[in-house]
């Protein structure tokens, strides 16, 4: 089943917008190959390495919304990560062949914006 999560904060609406909005906007990638993310998660800012990281190949993906000082990442940034993290749904090492992918997806996803072409968000593409 999919599941968007937040971290429990005042703000969360906003969170949860940006995190539904990412998903309607990877959702027909997603569906062209086949990929599933079981849970969507807001990253916690405290988690200095990494703006986002996928668990066992999409059964959880998190996204860190928020920077140490509060302020929202921008939406093309967070978009820019879960095109990444989807890649490692497939490819593990950050190597020639994920970022070939990665460029491919970013070209993808770019088409499907200038089109206002997204998926239905429900589901994320769980069948």
């Amino acid at each position: 089943m999919w599941e968007i999560k937040t971290l429990g904060r005042a703000d969360d609406e906003r969170a949860r917008d940006m995190l539904e909005k990412t998903a309607w906007q990877v959702q027909p990638i997603m569906r062209k190959r086949g990929w599933r993310v079981g849970v969507l998660l807001e990253m916690p800012a405290k988690v200095r390495d990494r703006l986002g990281d996928n668990y066992n190949r999409g059964e959880r993906v998190r996204l860190k919304l928020r920077r140490d000082d509060g302020a929202w990442e921008a939406y093309e940034q967070v978009l820019a990560v879960m095109l990444h993290e989807l890649v490692h749904n497939d490819i593990g090492p950050h190597d020639g062949k994920f970022f070939a992918l990665l460029a491919e997806l970013e070209k993808e996803c770019e088409d499907l914006m200038a089109r206002g072409i997204g998926g239905t968000g429900a589901g994320f593409d769980a069948k």
